[in-house]
């Protein structure tokens, strides 16, 4: 692994964590003492800086490609009720989807992702599977993820979202209003309950962060517990983050950054 120095000479990287610092004390201060009834995140601009800020142009993008996908023309009344239920806290902004819902547009990209997530789980004839989450944002993916799942035959044992302390207190509460419980939340120094071979995600999360925590993620989680994973990478080129990793990447569709790909990876 390079050091963040060189990575941002390299690749011309600025980083800046001002954003990152401002949303995380805003779910401090304001989020973590309120009501789920009470919760506006999804409409402020401390928040919506870092998430939920998928456009309604995307959202039909993104309605587009997930029309065609079996799994949506077979359960579309069950679709609609997930987009209303994860619209249901937070006070997101909502848009006429002309023969779907009225909702979020990240509820959109929720699903598409989840599908192809849910999709390479299958491909790889995964299916008593624990996954670990690098950047859980509210915990969207998470229940996507969870409610999606049965469609594929695929069961959870055990899913784990690693983020920064406050975003995990609020992906609790967030997803225990939606009675997702068997979810933990932990910091880099907790490997509690980690299995060997869990399957990775990582939507634009591993990849904005900075090399170093990369490093510290490789190192105390990706390489000992780590078999496949699925990535939305944004921010940084593509490039071999973990021992023994065979890679395949592809353009992020609909693209929304120039250094957005979808990376699928296996770890021998």
């Amino acid at each position: 692994m390079i050091g963040l120095k060189l990575f941002k000479k390299i690749f011309n990287i600025n980083i800046n964590m001002s954003l990152y610092e401002k949303y995380i004390n805003y779910i401090k201060d304001t989020q973590l003492h309120l009501q789920p009834e009470q919760w506006d995140f999804k409409s402020n601009k401390n928040y919506t800086c870092i998430l939920e800020h998928v456009n309604p142009y995307q959202g039909l993008q993104y309605l587009e490609l997930i029309k065609f996908k079996t799994y949506f023309q077979n359960n579309l009344e069950l679709l609609k009720d997930l987009c209303n239920l994860n619209d249901k806290y937070g006070k997101t902004y909502k848009y006429n989807f002309d023969n779907f819902s009225i909702c979020s547009p990240t509820n959109l990209r929720y699903i598409f992702q989840a599908f192809l997530i849910l999709e390479d789980i299958k491909n790889n004839n995964l299916n008593n599977i624990n996954i670990v989450e690098i950047g859980g944002g509210y915990g969207g993916l998470c229940f996507y993820i969870y409610k999606l799942s049965i469609l594929f035959k695929i069961n959870i044992n055990n899913y784990t979202i690693f983020d920064l302390l406050e975003a995990s207190q609020l992906q609790e509460k967030y997803l225990n209003a939606l009675n997702i419980n068997n979810v933990n939340f932990y910091q880099l120094e907790n490997f509690e309950n980690i299995k060997k071979d869990s399957y990775l995600i990582s939507n634009y999360a591993f990849s904005e962060i900075p090399i170093s925590i990369q490093e510290e993620y490789t190192n105390k989680l990706i390489n000992p517990y780590i078999k496949y994973g699925f990535m939305a990478w944004n921010a940084i080129p593509v490039y071999n983050f973990a021992n023994n990793i065979n890679i395949k990447k592809e353009r992020e569709y609909p693209l929304t950054g120039n250094n957005n790909y979808y990376i699928r990876f296996i770890i021998s």
